[in-house]
Formats: structure tokens, C-alpha cells, sequence
């Protein structure tokens, strides 16, 4: 009677046995992914926020606006309140690598232009900077360096020269020059009523001013 027992109690360990395996092998349990730990490191936006690696592959989060970045020519800076990114004004010309624009009483807006120009071998940032400006309306380019007016803003120093006075515009350009490369920071500033006066001040206009604290905030890391 015992061994007819035993011999029962092992047939339904089998059976049960055999039936576990068998649903084991239809119905496979998913084995989820082993999270990344993420390092606790932060990001220092322009505007003074930060922000943390997430996702799979621990990348830091974009800054949020107003911050703006270009990564493939190393920048990051803060856009100046007002100005909304103008993407259909981008074209083929790789030298320009952003366009903000912000309404005037015109119906022309005010545009703060960034563009980047690599410096070709044998060539230095003052090469670069004298090809690439032209004064308005005349056409004519500057001769030498003397026609540009340094300015250093957040330890960074700016050649900077007015392009432009014309009809209430006034148009200036600031270059950066790095080790390989060279920025060009461009401010056209509409309803200016005193275009014409020789005490016009043009660091202290309005636009110009915005684009003076777009380089404050500028991030250029090597």
C-alpha cells in the first residue's frame, strides 16, 4: 500500500513538474533590461540652470530656452529675450549657422545673425575677419585691423566694427577668433532715429545691447 502511494505522489510530481516546464518554454518570462546608473555630474546651461545625464546612454539633457546651443561648432549661449529663432532663413550657405529675429516698429524685424568661418591653412583670424566684411552701402572692405575696435566682453575679446548706418538701421559685427575658427556676430538694429548723428553711440543701443549680453553668456568650450 505505501509503495502504491509513493509511486502516485511521484507521478504527480512529473506531471506537475512536466507541466511547468512545458509553460515555461510557451510562455517565456521577460527579463527586463539592468538599468544605467547614471553619474549624479551636472551641466552648467548659459542662463546659470544645469542639468543632469538620463536616458540610456547617460547624455546630459538639453538646456531648456532661452538657452540655445550649436554642438557642432561648440557653442552654447543664452538668446536674448524677445528673439525667436528664424530656421527658414538658413540656406545653403554653411557659414551660417543661426538667424533670431524680434518684431520692430518696421516690418523689416531687428535679426541677430551668428555665423562661422574656419581659418584656412596658412591663414590667421585677422585674414579671416578682413575677407569677410564689407561696409555698406559703398561695398567697399576694410584695409587693415585698425578699422576694427576690440572689445572684451566676459573675458573674451571681440573685434568689432559698424558695417552699416542706413535709413534708421544701423548694422555691427563682432568676430571672435579661436584656434581653428572664427565667429562672426552680427546685430542689425531697426527704428534707429539718430542713425545720422555723429554722437550716436551704437554700443549703447538697444539691440546692440542684446547682443552684448547673447556674448556675456557665450560658451565656447575647447
Amino acid at each position: 500500500m505505501k509503495q502504491l502511494i509513493a509511486l502516485v505522489v511521484i507521478l504527480v510530481v512529473l506531471g506537475i513538474g512536466g507541466f511547468m516546464y512545458r509553460n515555461a518554454l510557451e510562455h517565456p518570462v521577460a527579463i527586463a533590461p539592468a538599468q544605467t546608473a547614471c553619474t549624479m555630474e551636472a551641466k552648467l546651461c548659459p542662463d546659470g540652470t544645469s542639468v543632469g545625464r538620463s536616458g540610456p546612454d547617460c547624455s546630459f539633457a538639453p538646456c531648456k530656452l532661452p538657452n540655445a546651443e550649436d554642438a557642432a561648432i561648440r557653442i552654447a549661449f543664452v538668446v536674448p529675450s524677445g528673439y525667436v529663432a528664424n530656421a527658414d532663413a538658413i540656406g545653403a550657405d554653411e557659414t551660417l549657422r543661426a538667424v533670431f529675429d524680434k518684431s520692430s516698429k518696421e516690418q523689416i524685424p531687428h535679426s541677430i545673425i551668428i555665423r562661422n568661418y574656419p581659418i584656412p591653412e596658412g591663414k590667421k583670424g585677422d585674414d579671416v575677419i578682413l575677407a569677410n566684411t564689407m561696409f555698406e552701402p559703398s561695398g567697399m572692405t576694410p584695409k587693415s585691423m585698425k578699422e576694427f575696435k576690440p572689445v572684451i566682453i566676459n573675458g573674451k575679446t571681440y573685434q568689432t566694427a559698424v558695417i552699416e548706418r542706413f535709413e534708421g538701421q544701423v548694422h555691427s559685427a563682432y568676430y571672435l577668433v579661436r584656434a581653428t575658427d572664427v565667429l562672426k556676430f552680427e546685430v542689425l538694429e531697426k527704428d534707429v532715429t539718430e542713425w545720422t548723428s555723429p554722437t550716436l553711440v551704437v554700443d549703447q543701443l538697444p539691440e546692440h545691447r542684446a547682443l552684448q549680453l547673447l556674448l556675456s553668456s557665450l560658451q565656447t568650450p575647447e
